[in-house]
């Protein structure tokens, strides 16, 4: 178990982006406005994300609108994207999707999710999943699931959905 700061938790995503072949690309081409509006989406889902963890742990509950969000943890939201926050007892969901607009085939959508793991080490554990694919579509949720370790059948791990893929370093553990 490891604690992040805010800060430190969105420098490990840009690091892991950086890493990442794919993420190399967008940071290298970091000039064009397609890339820097997808390293915005990155970076407020990332906010999103870690904002919701932040706010359970100080007051036992999410937050169920997007611009409580915003003004809570100062996010930035660039204009080809929509917002969108969905709550439950156990989750948190922030999804991040492109807008109509003439560069919403060029982008991907994403989705941030903070879990409630009850009765486990860590509390509350997070994750960014980023669509396969550019488009307004949403990524399927993410999936807090038991048994994907068989040497420890009752633990709890987190998956992206359908047609999405983790965002590296994305999953912190609280």
């Amino acid at each position: 178990m490891f604690r992040l700061l805010p800060s430190s938790f969105f420098s490990l995503i840009a690091l892991s982006i950086a890493a990442n072949g794919a993420g190399a690309d967008l940071i290298s081409q970091a000039g064009s406005p397609v890339d820097r509006d997808q390293n915005a989406a990155l970076q407020a889902v990332a906010k999103m994300t870690e904002g919701q963890r932040t706010y359970y742990q100080n007051n036992g509950n999410f937050r169920a609108k997007v611009d409580s969000i915003q003004q809570d943890f100062g996010v930035t939201l660039p204009d080809t994207f929509n917002y969108a926050v969905r709550t439950t007892s156990e989750a948190a969901y922030s999804y991040v999707i492109p807008a109509r607009s003439p560069v919403s085939g060029q982008l991907k959508a994403y989705v941030g999710a903070a879990f409630i793991t009850p009765n486990q080490d860590p509390k509350i554990t997070t994750i960014i999943c980023q669509s396969t694919t550019p488009g307004q579509a949403r990524p399927a949720d993410p999936q807090l699931v038991r048994g994907t370790d068989f040497n420890n059948p009752t633990k709890l791990s987190l998956q992206c959905g359908d047609f999405s893929v983790q965002v590296p370093a994305s999953e912190v553990n609280e």
